[in-house]
């Protein structure tokens, strides 16, 4: 007689399945990461900054192309926000943890994963949403004339950009 097993034989756990899934995981924190970073570069960068040259390098070409006086008052508006700003970050921070956290937990949880990225997502748009506003509040304070200039200013940090365009790939050719 041949023994019969007590366990009838289990499908083999799909490994493929989980790479997808940490190659999601992977993605997602990276573009987290990158949005952060650029975020908080934005709104912390002139605050901690004398070298004018900074602006440009950190900020890019919306707030490089804004004249002396008015990049001193979106300083000073985003200072005004210091607070509300700082507890966003605080929580941020928080998040990260968690998030590292959630990578390592065993079993693993992608919903817990996912509400996790979705809380960081939503307070990166805050951010985002804050320096949106004080930078149209600020264009909307302009005189015709010196949102004219800051246009020709643009669109000439546009032009010298324009090389750098990843978009343009196919029209370099």
């Amino acid at each position: 007689m041949t023994p019969v097993p007590d366990e009838p034989h289990a499908a083999p756990p799909r490994r493929r399945r989980r790479w997808v899934g940490v190659l999601l995981v992977a993605s997602l924190t990276l573009n987290l990461l990158v949005a952060g970073i650029l975020a908080g570069a934005w709104l912390r960068g002139p605050m901690h900054s004398s070298d004018p040259g900074r602006s440009e390098r950190v900020f890019g070409a919306w707030t490089a192309a804004l004249d002396p006086t008015d990049s001193a008052a979106l300083r000073e508006a985003l200072r005004a926000r210091r607070a509300e700003l700082a507890e966003n970050w605080r929580a941020e921070r928080r998040d990260r943890a968690a998030f590292v956290a959630a990578l390592r937990a065993e079993p693993f949880d992608p919903a817990a994963l996912d509400a996790i990225a979705g809380r960081m997502v939503d307070r990166s748009a805050q951010r985002l949403d804050v320096a949106h506003r004080l930078l149209a509040e600020r264009i909307a304070a302009m005189s015709p004339e010196a949102r004219r200039a800051y246009a020709d200013r643009l669109e000439a940090a546009f032009r010298r950009n324009r090389r750098d365009d990843p978009g343009r790939e196919g029209e370099r050719r």
